[in-house]
């Protein structure tokens, strides 16, 4: 238990370690060309992009704003924020037409049999309060830590926001891996087949290099 403590206390330095570390990488990254669409890559408003400028604009407006957030029960990722049309055609949030969010993860170093544990953020899309952000949600890291892991669910909750979350895990045996490196998004519509999505290699490809969330030794 003692341990614990200490590894979540030290949490929020290493977070601003990672913030500090991911801010420049962000900037000279390749992206392996989601930035390559001209203008419209560096535009919050997505609205009068054509289909095949959207597909690698909003990836590149959704990662190269990242932020790691520090609450008190522990990190979370801010997503960047932009405007699309909406299928009547009017010009909307991303969060009006996409109003829940998957955020991917997969244990660092960690196999089981062949199988690799997966953790699964599922969070309502929420703009954030400055209007450039998909709000973050916390992941409880000490509260799952202190868990049998024979629970796979859980539920989150974020300051201010009514609705709430859940963290679903699978493939973790005998205990919870520590370190966890984030592997993609997934945008669901009202229609759960409307959807957006971004892989881990995109992630890597903006930010520069993978995003483990700091857990300690």
């Amino acid at each position: 238990m003692m341990s614990l403590i200490l590894l979540m206390a030290a949490l929020p330095f290493a977070l601003h370690l990672l913030n500090e570390k991911l801010s420049p990488q962000r900037k000279v990254a390749s992206d392996g060309g989601l930035s390559s669409v001209g203008s419209v890559s560096d535009s919050f408003d997505l609205s009068e992009a054509t289909p095949e400028e959207f597909k690698k604009a909003f990836k590149y407006q959704v990662l190269k704003n990242v932020e790691l957030d520090q609450f008190s029960d522990g990190p979370g990722i801010k997503l960047g924020l932009f405007l699309m049309k909406s299928p009547a055609g009017s010009r909307v949030f991303v969060c009006d037409r996409y109003p829940t969010v998957d955020l991917l993860f997969s244990a660092e170093g960690v196999a089981i049999s062949g199988e690799i544990p997966k953790m699964v953020v599922r969070i309502p899309c929420v703009v954030s309060d400055d209007q450039n952000h998909i709000a973050a949600f916390p992941i409880p890291f000490a509260r799952i830590f202190a868990s049998p892991v024979s629970d796979f669910e859980f539920d989150i909750t974020a300051p201010g926001i009514r609705e709430g979350g859940k963290i679903y895990f699978r493939n973790v045996v005998d205990e919870w891996p520590r370190e966890w490196a984030w592997t993609g998004v997934k945008f669901y519509g009202k229609d759960p087949s409307d959807t957006l999505e971004i892989t881990g290699y995109e992630v890597i490809s903006v930010l520069g290099e993978p995003l483990v969330l700091p857990q300690g030794q």
